[in-house]
């Protein structure tokens, strides 16, 4: 009799990364984001699980601050990342959120997981 191989899960991470800071200046305009953030992300996601996939194509998206109540509206592009379903990994990316946070000057970064299997 074969015994049955149990194939682990994998994660796949999505993670909306602005196209605009939070802060708007004087005349309500909001300052692009510098490419080189982009790109510092991009290189750590790489450093750590060797690969990631960027959808440019800006999705379009508006949200209620709930502490502020004021409505922000977003373009945002998609870093896709499919990594192991492990604890340090999740925890990797719960940290990476608050350093985008940072980076980017967002009250929130819309990142998410979801368990995928591979074919």
């Amino acid at each position: 009799m074969k015994k049955k191989e149990e194939k682990l899960s994998d994660l796949k991470v999505e993670i909306l990364l602005p196209l605009y800071y939070n802060a708007a200046n004087h005349s309500g305009n909001r300052a692009s984001i510098e490419g080189g953030k982009y790109t510092q992300t991009y290189n750590e996601i790489i450093d750590r699980f060797g690969g990631c996939t960027i959808d440019n194509s800006p999705l379009l998206g508006g949200w209620l601050n709930p502490a502020t109540g004021k409505e922000i509206q977003d373009e945002n592009v998609t870093y896709w990342i499919v990594c192991k379903n492990t604890k340090s990994n999740v925890q990797f990316f719960s940290r990476l959120k608050g350093v985008l946070k940072k980076r980017f000057q967002q009250d929130e970064i819309m990142m998410y997981y979801i368990e995928i299997h591979r074919i």
